[in-house]
């Protein structure tokens, strides 16, 4: 098991990764993370949910090994279909989510981090959506919410050009609920947690589920961004960007 429920106590769940050493997101770990999160916010123990993973680096993204077989059996539509479901298992839960975010969140691990309604920065972590030097764009379900909490154009910024920015700019951006020194990164965690779990359960997730009903009414996206994720998994450049990825080169794009 890469996920695990590491405690339920005193009203707050605590769930962990471990997919060394960059916690990438393989199918398997998706499938994970979305059991865990779907059985944990159906207890009515639980209040708050926090979210951590272990080692230097919250998620560095996709697994990169699981490329060439979903460009060979043209599967991306079943990668987008896991991600989406991945997310909302985050997304759908009743009580608020801390993730504690550490190292590198890049690509699918900054999807991961917009999932939750609480991201805790340390000063040393790094965020951005890269996918694009590989001839993809974000498929996981964080493309819409990244428009929700920075708007279109820091959106339009971070997946078009592929940058990665640091936690300072997230936090302009409105990414970062908050940044802490990398050695209180669990303690400022704990203290959110405790704090919420303290508040009337009622009143706290039906101010959650109002936020994210207001949000979830300004779009239908999930066919459209579905269809042109399988689109650019078809094109030669994304080929090009995988194979690049595995020869340590930078990738020479056809523009086809």
């Amino acid at each position: 098991m890469y996920v695990q429920i590491k405690s339920v106590a005193d009203g707050i769940a605590r769930i962990s990764l471990s997919n060394p050493k960059m916690n990438v997101l393989s199918n398997q770990v998706k499938r994970e993370l979305k059991d865990v999160f779907s059985r944990v916010s159906q207890d009515s123990n639980v209040r708050v949910i926090v979210f951590a993973a272990e080692g230097p680096h919250f998620c560095c993204g996709a697994d990169m090994k699981e490329f060439p077989e979903r460009i060979e059996n043209k599967a991306s539509g079943k990668a987008w279909d896991e991600g989406h479901l991945m997310l909302r298992s985050i997304l759908n839960a009743p009580q608020p989510t801390i993730a504690c975010i550490q190292g590198n969140a890049l690509g699918g691990g900054a999807e991961l981090a917009v999932a939750f309604d609480f991201r805790i920065f340390a000063e040393n972590a790094q965020f951005g959506f890269p996918e694009v030097t590989r001839g993809v764009f974000p498929g996981n379900g964080g493309l819409e919410r990244m428009i929700d909490i920075a708007g279109s154009g820091h959106a339009m910024k971070l997946m078009v050009t592929g940058s990665v920015i640091q936690a300072a700019e997230a936090k302009s951006m409105g990414m970062a609920t908050e940044i802490v020194p990398a050695e209180r990164l669990a303690e400022a965690v704990e203290e959110l947690a405790q704090r919420l779990a303290s508040l009337p359960a009622a009143a706290v997730q039906a101010a959650k589920r109002a936020v994210n009903r207001y949000l979830g009414s300004k779009h239908d996206f999930d066919a459209f961004g579905r269809g042109l994720f399988q689109q650019v998994h078809e094109t030669d450049d994304v080929r090009e960007g995988v194979n690049a990825f595995f020869e340590k080169r930078k990738p020479v794009f056809k523009h086809r």
